[in-house]
């Protein structure tokens, strides 16, 4: 059985050679934008600072959420955006996340969430 587009839609970021991927301030600010910009209902954002370096970013939606994940000194960010929210713009909160970084490779994996297949 089949039941379409499913009811969220979940996309995920790999952002190498990130650029201020230690920046607790980049991280909390890229997420507001993107919740502001991609139309999303932000409940609260938690940022994590480790040591010596690295950052964690959520953005706790009330259809989801967006994570930042960042190993400096690999050069990397790995990003989740999860909404279930049918007008939220997904593409436009993941420029804003990727403009944050300026990275210079960007992977992309889009994924239905809450679909059925034949299997």
């Amino acid at each position: 059985m089949n039941c379409g587009r499913g009811f969220a839609r979940h996309v995920i970021l790999e952002l190498w050679d990130a650029k201020n991927a230690n920046s607790a301030a980049t991280i909390e600010k890229a997420l507001r934008q993107a919740c502001e910009i991609g139309n999303l209902d932000l409940v609260k954002i938690f940022i994590h600072q480790f040591s010596p370096y690295g950052v964690s970013g959520v953005a706790l939606l009330a259809e989801s959420h967006i994570t930042i994940h960042t190993w400096p000194e690999y050069g990397f960010a790995a990003v989740d955006i999860y909404s279930s929210k049918d007008n939220a713009d997904i593409a436009r909160i993941a420029e804003v996340i990727t403009a944050a970084f300026s990275p210079c490779q960007v992977n992309r994996i889009h994924i239905d969430r809450g679909t059925q297949s034949d299997d």
